[in-house]
């Protein structure tokens, strides 16, 4: 159950045990109560997963509609499949996969709420790179960790980031929960490195790293 966050919102996660047991039995076919067990589960899996995302948002806008969808679920328990036909069950099934797409639905709008939320309050922080290595670089990308599908060349059309070159004028943010940004760098020979950016340390005014290779580790480090 969903309710408004200013109230306080109640984390309602609802288990698929108790439906197990009752799934179990005699009766309609066993493919049937298999596909009704399997469908329940991974109903209230998402539920959960919603409950979940939602407590992350301040935007109460779906709590009534959330709680409604969380009582048909929760109704759903009341039902004894080997006490229902086959034909019975399919209904239930068919009713299960509407509350399922409709979970899908929220969970995308949840999240498309909470990327509004976060780009709202972020803090930009200028970054200068300066390599101290003695590889050049071809390609370089930076990224918050949790959203990798962003990733940008920031050297496409340039001869490369060669060693003793700064690299100004670079970007990166701090949202809400300081998630970490990744530095990724291949060199000429196709060498690959990532450094993890915590963002958490790093002043509104900038800040500059240095890079230099690690050998032993093999690996590029920040300092």
């Amino acid at each position: 159950m969903i309710q408004n966050k200013a109230v306080s919102k109640i984390k309602f996660f609802i288990f698929s045990l108790f439906l197990s047991v009752i799934f179990t039995g005699c009766g309609p076919s066993e493919e049937k109560i298999a596909q009704a067990q399997d469908a329940y589960t991974a109903l209230t899996q998402l539920h959960n997963q919603v409950v979940e995302a939602h407590g992350l948002i301040d935007d109460n806008s779906l709590d009534k509609e959330l709680v409604a969808l969380a009582q048909q679920v929760k109704q759903i328990e009341t039902y004894h499949l080997n006490e229902l036909k086959d034909e019975e069950i399919d209904t239930l099934l068919q009713t299960m996969d509407d509350l399922t797409k409709s979970y899908e639905e929220y969970l995308n709008t949840i999240k498309t709420i909470r990327e509004e939320e976060t780009a709202a309050i972020l803090t930009e922080i200028p970054l200068t790179l300066l390599n101290n290595t003695e590889m050049t670089f071809q390609t370089l990308a930076l990224y918050s960790k949790d959203s990798v599908s962003h990733e940008a060349d920031v050297l496409e059309d340039t001869s490369g980031f060669v060693p003793g070159q700064y690299l100004a004028g670079l970007v990166i943010y701090r949202d809400v929960s300081h998630t970490p940004w990744i530095l990724k760098l291949e060199n000429a020979e196709g060498a690959s490195y990532e450094v993890q950016l915590p963002v958490n340390t790093y002043g509104e005014d900038g800040v500059s790293l240095t890079l230099t290779y690690d050998s032993e580790q093999n690996e590029i480090k920040c300092s």
